[in-house]
């Protein structure tokens, strides 16, 4: 019997090591209530490199299982996506009017930034809004999940049952896949630091977001030091260097310094953007998270001005954070940032 070109890659996905390791990865993934979910994982991860010993290390520890039922619920509450946006709404009026303490953060650590400006050739203001809203300028303390239990809940936790709604249905087998990417990038970067992952903490919001700037673990490769230890997305110089480092080299930040003076009917940009919102519409991309096709704004309102500018910086914004009002929120307290900066020269 031929096997079809899909059978032999998934086939060479799963090779494992022989012997007395094949027997214990097998004894280990039957821990599990998924198995074979975990026979995919410990195989990606040794083809990563990681050594068989530190895969066991990890899931064979009691951690491994411990379950966040609270992430799990929140993550798959598709009731809740369409609250997600009035919050984030809630949440830029409420930071737009925290502008001046952004603008006096930006003045307190000015060495720091400028740094990050020429390092990086990004407004300060823009990282200083993304943290501002990630968690109020690393003073808020709520992480009181931990990502390696939140994604490894979710990856074995998850399963599509028969009274699952069509957005359900779509919904998990994306989420079971992100988790399993997420364990990867945990488990190597724990690799990487010579980190006990099964001791060591990653204090996360519940999505598994960590530090400062709230990053997933599949970010992590960009994080960087703001001096020769190995870097810390709790710290704020790491966090301020690494979330540029991320946006530029990674979401496709666009080249030139971002011209502020084309913020300036952003307002009419967002009411505007507002009235167009069905629902089903994204600011500057195609689809939503979920991979269904959604109405542009941008494409639909391009005879607005500055609204195509606008987007090429919504968009790389959006790749942090897949939320239109979530781009758009961190542009404009960023411009409200700039404003205050320049009254108080």
């Amino acid at each position: 019997m031929r096997l079809s070109p899909f059978l032999l890659l998934l086939m060479a996905a799963l090779v494992l090591p022989t012997g007395a390791a094949a027997l214990d990865l097998e004894a280990m993934a039957k821990r599990f209530d998924h198995p074979e979910r975990y026979r995919l994982l410990f195989s990606r991860l040794i083809n990563r490199g990681v050594p068989v010993a530190r895969v066991k290390a990890a899931f064979s520890s009691e951690k491994a299982l411990e379950r966040d039922h609270r992430a799990v619920e929140l993550r798959t509450d598709v009731g809740r996506i369409p609250e997600h946006q009035a919050a984030e709404r809630e949440a830029n009026e409420r930071y737009l009017a925290e502008a001046r303490t952004l603008a006096d953060h930006l003045r307190e650590h000015a060495d720091l930034y400028r740094r990050m400006e020429s390092a990086y050739r990004i407004r300060s203001e823009i990282i200083g809004a993304i943290l501002l809203k990630e968690s109020a300028l690393g003073e808020y303390d709520g992480f009181g999940h931990d990502a390696f239990v939140v994604f490894n809940s979710l990856h074995d936790g998850l399963e599509v049952t028969e009274d699952a709604s069509p957005r359900l249905r779509r919904r998990i087998p994306r989420l079971i896949q992100m988790a399993r990417e997420q364990l990867i990038a945990l488990v190597i970067h724990a690799y990487r630091n010579d980190l006990a992952l099964e001791e060591t903490v990653f204090p996360a919001s519940y999505a598994g977001a960590i530090g400062i700037p709230q990053w997933l673990p599949v970010h992590l490769d960009y994080a960087v030091s703001a001096d020769d230890s190995p870097p810390d997305l709790s710290r704020l110089t790491d966090a301020v260097l690494s979330t540029a480092n991320l946006i530029r080299n990674k979401f496709g930040w666009p080249e030139a310094m971002l011209d502020f003076a084309r913020l300036s009917n952003l307002d009419e940009i967002v009411v505007a953007w507002r009235r167009f919102d069905d629902g089903s519409a994204s600011f500057a991309t195609d689809e939503t998270s979920d991979g269904q096709p959604v109405h542009r704004f941008d494409r639909a309102n391009a005879d607005m001005p500055n609204v195509t500018y606008v987007a090429t910086f919504v968009r790389a914004l959006m790749r942090y954070n897949y939320s239109s009002e979530y781009g758009l929120g961190v542009l404009r307290i960023a411009h409200r940032a700039h404003q205050l900066r320049g009254e108080d020269e």
